[in-house]
């Protein structure tokens, strides 16, 4: 008869998700036994269905009611869970960022950072001159303060003005392996007009949940 060994590593780190790990309140839930088309908030990692650590409990919507403390292997039966329901926790931790009603929800949660921590994008910008229908080469930033997180390489997760105007599209973003540095390819589609081109990310694709303003990442004179 074959033999089934799951092995538990003891003392191993855990991922900290709290802010400040001797102050909060956590409650048991139950997570069902994952399985394909059933995996409930677990995510499958390595071949195993994992309930990770952040996971907003039971949805990141109005509904939330807490936070899951740490990862839990769901995939040979159901887990007991540690959800957090007072406490501090760090954003920059959390799988997802938190939606507004599931913060709206979580009254005696607090997530952090509370203020802005000086979250900057920088870099050169492309100068193209007018008339120009030559593309331009990318051009590269850095965000200070904060990672990027899954999704910063869509466009759609950026706001970007100035392309009509300027005739200079944004066609490719890509994020380097230090999560912070960023990529812009831009393509001349017509002869350039005096203008700028600006990009904003939205808040959930930065670790810590802030923005930052505007910044120009061309411009046409």
């Amino acid at each position: 008869m074959a033999m089934k060994m799951k092995l538990t590593e003891y003392g191993a780190p855990a991922k900290q998700i709290l802010a400040i790990p001797d102050h909060y309140v956590a409650l048991g839930f139950k997570h069902a036994k994952a399985a394909s088309g059933s995996e409930g908030l677990a995510t499958l990692v390595d071949g195993r269905y994992i309930v990770k650590a952040g996971t907003i409990y039971p949805a990141n919507d109005a509904t939330a009611i807490g936070v899951v403390l740490n990862d839990y292997d769901v995939t040979d039966g159901d887990a007991m869970m540690a959800v957090v329901i007072h406490g501090f926790i760090k954003v920059a931790a959390l799988p997802a960022i938190p939606s507004a009603n599931a913060i709206s929800a979580l009254k005696q949660i607090t997530f952090n950072p509370l203020i802005s921590i000086g979250l900057t994008l920088t870099g050169t910008k492309a100068t193209i001159t007018v008339g120009a229908t030559t593309d331009p080469d990318p051009v590269v930033f850095k965000l200070a303060n904060a990672t990027f997180r899954d999704g910063a390489e869509t466009l759609t997760n950026w706001t970007i003005t100035g392309e009509t105007d300027t005739k200079v599209t944004v066609t490719a973003i890509d994020v380097a392996a230090d999560g912070q540095t960023v990529t812009f390819t831009l393509d001349q589609t017509t002869a350039a007009v005096a203008g700028n081109v600006t990009v904003i990310p939205a808040a959930s694709i930065i670790s810590t949940g802030k923005t930052v303003s505007a910044v120009t990442i061309a411009t046409v004179a």
